[in-house]
C-alpha cells in the first residue's frame, strides 16, 4: 500500500454534511475549499490542485468566449489572465499552446488539444482515487462525445484528431468511425440509452451526465471514510452538486456543447 495516499483526516471527514443531487446543500464549495486549506497536507493540497486544474483550464476558454468563470479553479478572473500573459501558475502545456495559437478565434478552434494534454499529462502521475477519477471522466467525454457526434453526423477523425489513436477507448471509438450508431464500452454501454432519451432536451440530458458521474465516483471510493481519498471524492461529488442547482436550460445546453467544442 501507497501510504502516501491514506493521510487520516477523521475531524474533517466526520463534519461533512451529506450530498443529494438536487437538494438544498449544507456547505458550499468555496466553504470546502476553506477546510481544505486548513486541514490538508502540502502533497493532499497538490491533488487538490490537479482536480481545479481542470477548472482552470476550462475557464481560459470561457475567458476569450466572455462567459462567466467556473469558481472552482484555484485562479480568479483577473489571477487567470495574468497567468495567461505571464505563463506563471499555468501548466507548461498550455503555455506552449498560447504561443502556437496567439489569435482567440484558432485558440477557440484548437482548444481540444490543450484539454486532451490535461488528462495526458496527470493521468500517469496521479495515483489512488485521483487517478481513477481522472480517468474515469476523461471516459465519459470521449464517450460523450462520440454519441453527439455520430447523431450529427461529425468526423470522428476530426472530433478525436488530438487524441491517442492507440489509446484502447479511442481506438473502440474510431473503429466505428463508419457505423451507423456508436456503440460505448459495457461501462459507459448506459450513456447511449441516457443520451437516446435526452438528446433533445439538454437540461435532463445534462443532469442524467451528472448523476452518472456523482454515482461513478461513489463506485470508485474506498471504505476508508476518513482518507484523502473520501475527501477528494467529497470535493468531485460536491462540485456536481452545485453545478447542478446552478442549473438553468440554456446554461445545461452550453455546457453540453462545450463538452463537443472541447473535441472537435
Amino acid at each position: 500500500m501507497d501510504y502516501s495516499l491514506v493521510s487520516d483526516y477523521y475531524f474533517l471527514n466526520a463534519s461533512l454534511p451529506p450530498i443529494r443531487l438536487g437538494e438544498p446543500l449544507e456547505m458550499s464549495f468555496q466553504e470546502f475549499a476553506k477546510l481544505m486549506n486548513i486541514n490538508l497536507n502540502r502533497p493532499d493540497l497538490n491533488r487538490v490542485d490537479v482536480i481545479r486544474r481542470f477548472y482552470d483550464i476550462q475557464n481560459t476558454r470561457y475567458l476569450w468566449m466572455g462567459q462567466p468563470l467556473d469558481p472552482y479553479g484555484s485562479l480568479n478572473p483577473s489571477e487567470l489572465e495574468d497567468s495567461l500573459v505571464t505563463g506563471i501558475g499555468i501548466p507548461d502545456y498550455l503555455y506552449a499552446f498560447l504561443e502556437k495559437y496567439e489569435e482567440k478565434k484558432e485558440r477557440l478552434e484548437h482548444f481540444s488539444q490543450v484539454m486532451s494534454q490535461y488528462f495526458e499529462k496527470e493521468i500517469p502521475r496521479a495515483q489512488g482515487i485521483l487517478r481513477k477519477m481522472l480517468e474515469f471522466e476523461r471516459s465519459l467525454r470521449l464517450v460523450f462525445t462520440a454519441l453527439r457526434a455520430k447523431r450529427i453526423n461529425r468526423d470522428f477523425l476530426k472530433e478525436f484528431q488530438y487524441e491517442d489513436p492507440d489509446d484502447d477507448l479511442v481506438a473502440q471509438i474510431i473503429a466505428q468511425k463508419d457505423s451507423a450508431t456508436y456503440e460505448p464500452p459495457s461501462r459507459y454501454e448506459n450513456m447511449k440509452g441516457l443520451f437516446e432519451n435526452y438528446a433533445d432536451s439538454p437540461t435532463e440530458l445534462y443532469q442524467a451526465l451528472a448523476e452518472f458521474r456523482f454515482s461513478g465516483v461513489e463506485e470508485l471510493l474506498g471504505v476508508d471514510m476518513f482518507s484523502v481519498e473520501r475527501t477528494l471524492g467529497y470535493m468531485v461529488q460536491l462540485i456536481i452538486a452545485e453545478k447542478w442547482l446552478k442549473l438553468d436550460k440554456q446554461k445545461g445546453k452550453e455546457i453540453l456543447e462545450s463538452i463537443v467544442r472541447e473535441k472537435s
